[in-house]
C-alpha cells in the first residue's frame, strides 16, 4: 500500500484506505467510523487528507442528500490490485 499511499500518511487514512479497498461500495462517513472505530472526526480528517491526494472520491448519497459516499478512485484502487497481484520479495526457501 506505501506504493499507492504517501508514506507520511497517518494511520487513520492508512486504515480508512483499506477499509474502502475491502468494501465492494463506496461508504458513507459513518459507515466508515463504524467499520474502523475511529472517531467521526479523526474520519473527518483523514477523508480531508485523501480528498486533497486524489486518493479517494466523494459521491452524492441519493437516500440523503446530505451525506457523501466515499470510494477510492480508479487508479489508487488498480495500484492496490497491482500490488496484491505481484509478490512482496519473497525469497525462496
Amino acid at each position: 500500500m506505501s506504493d499507492c499511499l504517501d508514506d507520511d500518511a497517518p494511520p487513520s487514512a492508512k486504515l480508512v484506505v483499506k477499509v474502502l479497498e475491502y468494501n465492494d461500495d463506496a461508504l458513507t462517513q459513518q459507515q466508515i467510523s463504524d467499520r474502523t472505530r475511529l472517531s467521526p472526526r479523526t474520519v473527518r480528517s483523514s477523508i480531508k487528507r485523501l480528498k486533497e491526494r486524489d486518493v479517494i472520491e466523494e459521491r452524492v448519497y441519493i437516500p440523503d442528500a446530505r451525506k457523501q459516499l466515499y470510494a477510492l478512485t480508479d487508479s489508487v484502487e488498480e495500484c492496490l490490485q497491482a500490488g496484491e497481484a505481484t509478490p512482496d520479495s519473497a525469497e525462496a526457501v
